[in-house]
């Protein structure tokens, strides 16, 4: 599993002198054989111009010998010059994509982490909960709580009011030991995000039980019934983690825009936003998907620029050719812990600069 040490090591590794070959591939085996797949990388390795050939045989010999096929995204990152290699296989699809430059290419590690960031999941019924944890596609069951049975009685003797009231109040029990359980658990183990899964009527009980804080980071709810098997309910997540996140990328855009129309702390456009990251100003980067910009980077400072003027030039000997400033940006944004979120239409940002972040002055 992706853990924080990993991403780190993606996004700070550079290299000043020796190119660096990023590649995702989509795997899925729902979309693709292995055959095509491989064919998909072959493609995109004759695209990867300025690459390192001993990188590009590194990353062949991965698909052909050390991937497992266990996954439906890899995310490959090289440079034998440095003796850097980066290798993930996700339970999430990618984009197929190559890059080669100083560092590795994150903008779309940027987007897996936004969309797919680690959530809880609680599949609840009237006789308990199981508990799960959700990161990168992958669903782990780490608790749960089984109360008293249920026993639902249609005709005869028990279909008494009386027997009814008994049902309906162990189901309220049930539920509210397993909501006491999810408080505990989801609190030590600091999480954020919160889906829930089982029937409208159960789900509803329990949300009721949970506190406001709980209650505050649900991001929503599916139907599963009891048995719903560990797949279902991770194909349903799946799903609602990527509706989620297209409507939250485009609500934070709306905020960002707002914010800067009404003349509080936030900056639009390139040049502003690079400055604002740069001098630890930003908290919170938006940016549309595709958006791309060359530019320039001083290597002994650090600092990007748009375009070189004379004394730029004679300030320092050594200057970097960026294919891609936005992603220096988000790379930047990401070593500095500083939220990204990559939306994929919004015509106000598109008219507002196309990239922009939210700050802490």
């Amino acid at each position: 599993m992706l853990t924080d040490y990993d991403v780190r090591q993606a996004v700070e590794f550079e290299s000043h002198d020796s190119p660096v070959l990023s590649v995702y591939l989509n795997v899925d085996p729902h979309r693709r054989t292995v055959e095509k797949y491989k064919l998909a990388l072959r493609n995109l390795l004759d695209k990867a111009e300025g690459a390192n050939p001993e990188d590009i045989r590194r990353v062949q010999n991965y698909i052909e010998m050390g991937y497992n096929r266990s996954g439906r995204g890899v995310v490959l990152f090289s440079c034998v010059a440095k003796d850097f290699w980066w290798a993930q296989s996700f339970a999430v699809p990618v984009e197929d994509f190559v890059f080669v430059s100083f560092r590795p290419y994150v903008r779309q590690l940027a987007r897996l982490l936004d969309t797919y960031e680690r959530c809880g999941v609680i599949h609840v019924d009237q006789e308990g909960a199981r508990l799960f944890l959700f990161n990168m596609g992958v669903l782990e069951a780490v608790d749960g709580y089984l109360g008293e049975e249920v026993k639902l009685h249609r005709s005869g003797g028990w279909s008494n009011p009386r027997f009814q009231r008994h049902e309906a109040t162990q189901a309220r029990r049930n539920l509210q030991e397993a909501a006491e359980m999810a408080e505990e658990f989801y609190r030590r183990t600091d999480t954020r995000r919160l889906i829930l899964a089982g029937t409208e009527k159960n789900v509803a009980r329990f949300r009721e039980l949970l506190s406001n804080r709980l209650r505050s980071i649900v991001i929503g709810q599916f139907n599963a019934d009891a048995n719903a098997s560990l797949a279902d309910i991770r194909e349903k997540a799946l799903e609602l983690a990527a509706k989620t996140e297209a409507q939250e990328a485009k609500a934070m855009a709306d905020r960002l825009l707002s914010t800067a129309q009404q003349g509080g702390n936030a900056v639009l456009g390139l040049v502003d936003t690079l400055t604002a990251v740069q001098h630890g100003r930003a908290y919170h980067v938006v940016a549309l998907a595709n958006y791309s910009q060359r530019a320039y980077r001083f290597v002994d400072s650090g600092k990007i620029v748009l375009e070189l003027t004379e004394d730029a030039d004679l300030a320092s000997g050594r200057i970097q050719d960026l294919p891609d400033a936005v992603e220096s940006v988000l790379r930047r944004a990401m070593v500095q812990s500083i939220g990204v979120t990559l939306v994929d239409h919004h015509p106000g940002l598109e008219q507002a600069g196309k990239i922009g972040a939210l700050t802490r002055w």
